[in-house]
């Protein structure tokens, strides 16, 4: 799962990475953004960098999924409520994991930032079973995923944006 500002730190360095990544796509990995991505990148006030990085996700091939996320109980006060995508971008979040998702997505010591985006990122990369989530927010994200950590098991790892030059 690639965050949003390593979308940026591809564009900023797509001579090294756009023919890179490409080739990686088709072979070894899959890139993945989910529909967060896209709306914060259509919400870019630079339109010709609007343009270059979805040129970029589709030369890469980088597929977008639809976010786990969910509005619980809209007709009464519900003990759970969990903040969601926009209509019809989202899958439904499995209910045993709404009170710890409700409880994240609180202004807490393990989302500090209260940022439900980040949030929905996160969730949506470990039910999709995806193994790295990258980003230079890695503190936003971390202490996050240690909290999720204890109630699904995962395999997904936080790495910096320059671990794509690894890969």
């Amino acid at each position: 799962m690639l965050d949003t500002n390593t979308l940026n730190f591809i564009y900023d360095n797509k001579i090294r990475l756009v023919s890179k990544l490409k080739n990686f796509s088709k072979k070894q990995i899959h890139l993945y953004i989910t529909t967060v991505q896209q709306d914060e990148i259509n919400k870019m006030m630079d339109d010709y960098k609007k343009r270059c990085i979805n040129k970029i996700i589709s030369i890469i091939g980088i597929r977008r999924v639809l976010t786990l996320s969910s509005i619980k109980a809209i007709d009464e006060p519900s003990k759970y409520e969990f903040i969601s995508s926009n209509i019809g971008m989202y899958e439904l979040v499995e209910d045993a994991d709404l009170p710890f998702l409700a409880n994240l997505q609180r202004y807490t010591a393990s989302n500090p930032v209260g940022n439900t985006a980040d949030l929905i990122i996160l969730y949506t990369a470990i039910k999709k079973k995806m193994h790295y989530l990258i980003t230079d927010n890695t503190s936003d994200f971390e202490p996050m995923l240690k909290e999720m950590s204890k109630f699904i098991s995962n395999y997904l790892q936080v790495q910096k944006n320059y671990y794509l030059d690894y890969l």
